[in-house]
């Protein structure tokens, strides 16, 4: 930051707000600047702007006209830098400059300045892009054009850089704006964290809170300070009784005075509401479950919220399960802005999840004085003081911070171990979140949370709510999963290591340095140490051991194996003594660490908050030791009295490495646990979804939601779709089909046949696998044809949400997608228009867990086939198909790219599951593609007409 800095910035300064189009980023491949703009804002206001193309005989590539409308025939007759470059600099000159990423602006403008003779530009320069983070920490995206639309800011070009800089001019004002509402005790919270932002930012906010010093400001009404912090106040709840309607709309001349204006009528939508308002109300019959299959565009949210609407107004709340925490937001904000401020209703709704999803206000205001060198740490703690005088909830979500950010795991709830904490009251929002609850009409929470917490949220609500399932066919693998127990064998060896780093590291302070005049306290680590070290000696053996009995012929192209239970019966047999030591070497450091912390919390007064981030590390790392243990005498307990697993799988790394394996323990029977876990707190239930039926008579979602037909109804709407137009099917008759899929001639196949359907009418495309290992093979083989422009993968091309993200910036791209591709995401509207699943979604027959599960189900005299594999296959299989009609206007084609479809016995059921209009087309890929190209020339036909 430059001294000089706060001088120049005022009232009365000029800002110079830049956007250049470039041929691209790096001056040392000869990248040149091609338009340089600037928009001049003063007082809060654009005085002025200046544009100019450039031409200095560089060539544009075709991307980069096609990302700014740039060509060489545009700047046929542009001045050179060298000619504009004295205009330039005479206007920058004195100024403070701006950027969006001015990281990049800055320093390249400055490199041309200097390469045609002028010095360079030696004037503060800001960053709209951190200031927008930091300042509105809650918005999913920072790139200019996001940022105009959620500002409502006229920007209509995109790239190139005149309207860039105006668009970035509007921008930088409403950050200045908001600044300057932001209370003097945050601001200087901020200034007072070692926090680095591009140039000199930091200065620009400095520069607002030394104008509000000299002003005596009043907190405003809606904020507190809390222990130093600035918090958005507790809102009482509301009743407001605004309900426009006031009996449920039973025919549809009522419901469309409800939904008018704005809402296409859905005969599916009303029969849903109908269904679940009359479960509940009707008076000659019991409330059942009732399972409602509600195909894509049905418009299912409110064919189950409106009715819920009405019930929830005599008393009785309901809670609402979905798959996700995105969902979960989605949900809620339909709630708000449907339900209370277009249809007039005025629920109170509340999002439930897991704790360490919030923020623990105890642990942030120790961590908040901490400087533990890590930029982005700082940078989010920036963020994090904005947000809270903002935030109801402290749902660290919110800010959608990055997943693997260190300081997420120092200042939620569940992590280390908090001391002396202060009462917040409701300032802890753990707390407020559980009164928030008591006074709700509405519950938004998600499967997994509703399997653990369904008693507590029945006790906290003090009756048995409604309850809607919505995604319910993913409500048994929760009930599955959760019963799954996990061991990671590196525990010790890791944790060990840290805790040895916090007694005695050398490259920074640790505990003997803070106990050095307390030889009580350093005896006490000195104990702990010599515990842990004879812990991680015992564990050192007892992996040796696991690796000689487990891990002599490891398949080098798997990573995860079933474990032999007679086997594992013998090695604890054999180790016993050994275990039985790292038990009695457990219970002396969980007392040693009790002591040390008793001593600690006697001298507490003499402690720094440095010292305390040390201690909190310490007692996580010591921690983790101790619960490891626990976990595997409870492991080897159930085992010992066949309270156990069906299977427990061994997942390996490729070096083979005993400390790098986890177990997993799983148990297939399932039988009952929903009903026992989670129904018995509720009224009877509705369970939602756009797939839930494999065929008319299925039983499988009955047995997978652990419901009985005796008490449950059932409803399968129509779909809005026009299946016979909007989408063509079709399924090559021709597939090799290798037991195995690293097979040479079967990834050629799939990647010959993937460039050519696609090359046949290129359009985005989503290609379904069952088989990240595969992914990467036709990845690979793509690539090497260069046929496809834009491809993306999973597992190689970065998250799910950066690959969907890039998908939607490109034109007509492909992902090779598995795993959450198959459900569960959404294309904007009319983007997707191709859908290839290269084979039926059955599990693997060597997957440890197929393997187990067909094993307990013959036990159980059940064919595995018919009774799982088989219904299972066809809902998954459903799923991919429905990435593809997501609303009224799209259409596209699916390619299936397994015979068996239609050559095995199977395949007719499969077949039978279909919408029955769909058009399916059999043959070879050269049919396919003729095909293909005539459905996509026929609808861009109809478009001319």
């Amino acid at each position: 930051m430059r001294t000089r800095v706060g001088k120049l910035m005022n009232q009365n300064t000029t800002y110079t707000v830049v956007d250049m189009e470039t041929t691209g980023t790096s001056i040392k491949h000869g990248d040149h600047i091609i338009q340089f703009s600037v928009s001049f804002v003063e007082n809060n206001q654009i005085i002025d702007s200046y544009s100019t193309y450039i031409n200095d005989g560089v060539e544009i590539s075709e991307e980069i006209s096609n990302l700014t409308g740039i060509t060489s025939e545009t700047i046929k007759n542009a001045p050179t830098f060298d000619q504009v470059a004295a205009t330039i600099y005479k206007k920058l000159k004195n100024t403070v400059f701006v950027a969006h990423n001015v990281n990049f602006d800055f320093p390249f403008l400055n490199a041309f300045l200097e390469k045609v003779g002028f010095p360079e530009l030696d004037i503060p320069a800001i960053d709209t892009v951190s200031l927008t983070q930091i300042f509105f920490p809650t918005l999913n995206s920072y790139r200019l054009s996001d940022l105009s639309s959620h500002f409502n800011i006229i920007h209509k070009h995109p790239h190139s850089s005149a309207s860039d800089a105006a668009a970035t001019a509007v921008l930088l004002i409403k950050i200045t704006d908001k600044i300057k509402t932001i209370p003097q005790t945050t601001l200087k919270n901020i200034l007072d964290i070692n926090l680095e932002l591009p140039q000199d930012t930091l200065s620009f906010i400095s520069s607002i809170y030394q104008q509000k010093q000299s002003k005596k400001l009043e907190l405003p009404n809606n904020l507190v300070n809390v222990e130093g912090i600035i918090l958005k106040k507790v809102k009482s709840p509301q009743f407001i009784e605004k309900l426009k309607v006031p009996k449920f709309p039973k025919t549809k001349s009522k419901k469309l005075k409800l939904l008018e204006p704005g809402y296409q009528w859905r005969e599916s939508q009303s029969k849903m509401m109908n269904a679940i308002y009359h479960n509940y109300t009707d008076s000659k019959k019991k409330p059942t479950n009732l399972i409602i299959e509600a195909p894509t565009g049905s418009g299912k949210t409110l064919g189950y919220l409106i009715p819920m609407a009405y019930l929830v107004q005599k008393g009785r709340p309901v809670v609402i399960s979905t798959a996700t925490i995105a969902l979960q937001s989605q949900l809620q904000k339909t709630i708000n802005h449907t339900l209370n401020e277009e249809f007039g209703f005025g629920f109170n709704s509340v999002i439930l999840k897991g704790k360490n999803h919030y923020l623990d206000l105890n642990r942030f205001l120790l961590n908040l004085l901490i400087d533990d060198g890590n930029k982005q740490s700082q940078f989010i703690k920036a963020k994090i003081l904005i947000w809270l005088t903002e935030t109801d909830t402290g749902d660290l979500d919110e800010l959608n911070l990055p997943k693997k950010a260190i300081i997420i795991n120092q200042i939620n709830y569940q992590s280390g171990f908090s001391d002396d904490n202060l009462d917040l009251g409701n300032y802890d929002f753990i707390n407020r979140q559980t009164q928030m609850l008591k006074s709700t009409d509405i519950v938004i929470t998600n499967h997994n949370y509703l399997y653990q917490n369904a008693r507590k949220i029945n006790e906290t609500l003090n009756q048995k709510p409604y309850l809607v399932v919505d995604e319910a066919s993913t409500l048994s693998d929760v009930a599955f999963n959760s019963q799954q127990k996990h061991l990671w064998l590196g525990t010790i060896k890791k944790n060990s290591g840290r805790v040895r780093n916090d007694i005695f590291q050398t490259h920074a302070e640790n505990l003997n340095d803070i106990f050095e005049s307390n030889n009580s306290l350093l005896s006490k680590t000195e104990r702990i140490a010599q515990a842990v070290d004879q812990i991680s000696e015992t564990n050192t053996y007892l992996a040796s051991q696991f690796a000689k009995f487990f891990m002599k012929r490891l398949n080098q192209h798997r990573s995860e194996v079933g474990l032999r239970l007679d086997k594992l019966k013998e090695f604890i047999e054999l180790n016993q003594q050994q275990i039985t030591k790292l038990t009695s070497l457990n219970s002396i450091l969980q007392n040693q660490l009790k002591s040390l912390n008793f001593e600690i919390a006697q001298n507490s007064k003499r402690w720094t908050p440095a010292d305390y981030e040390i201690f909190l590390k310490f007692n996580e790392h010591v921690t983790k030791i101790i619960k490891f243990i626990e976990q595997l005498n409870i492991f080897i307990d159930n085992f010992a009295a066949n309270n156990f697993a069906d299977v427990i799988l061994m997942k390996y790394g490729l070096d083979h490495d005993p400390n790098n394996v986890i177990l997993e323990s799983l148990q297939l029977d399932s039988t009952n646990s929903l009903s026992k876990d989670i129904y018995k707190y509720f009224k009877p239930a509705i369970f939602t979804g756009a797939v839930l039926f494999t065929s008319k008579k299925s039983q499988f979602i009955y047995n997978q939601l652990d419901l009985n037909r005796n008490n449950t109804r059932m409803k399968r709407l129509k779909s809005n779709f026009d299946y016979a137009n909007q989408m063509k099917l079709m399924v090559s008759n021709q597939t090799p089909m290798p037991e195995s899929f690293d097979n040479d001639d079967y990834v050629k196949y799939l990647s010959d046949s993937i460039i050519d359907i696609y090359n046949s009418h290129p359009v985005p495309t989503l290609v379904l696998f069952n088989s990240l290992q595969l992914i990467e093979s036709v990845y690979h083989n793509i690539l090497i044809n260069n046929k496809v422009p834009h491809i993306f993968a999973s597992g190689i091309s970065g998250s799910q949400e950066k690959i969907i993200r890039k998908f939607q910036e490109t034109k007509n791209p492909v992902i090779l997608g598995a795993n959450g591709f198959w459900e569960g995401i959404d294309f904007p509207n009319n983007y997707l228009k191709s859908v290839i699943i290269t084979r039926l979604p059955f599990a693997a027959p060597s997957n440890p867990i197929a393997k187990a599960r067909s094993s307990y189900l013959r036990k159980e005299k059940k064919n595995p086939f018919i009774s799982y594999t088989l219904p299972k296959a066809i809902m998954d299989l459903n799923q991919g198909m429905g990435r593809l009609l997501r609303h009224e206007n799209d259409y596209g084609t699916i390619t299936i790219l397994d015979n068996r479809l239609v050559t095995r016995k199977y395949g007719e059921q499969i077949l039978r599951s279909f919408n029955p209009d769909l058009k399916i087309i059999t043959g070879d890929i050269e049919n396919i593609t003729k095909e293909n190209k005539t459905f996509f020339n026929s609808k861009e036909n109809d478009k001319l007409l």
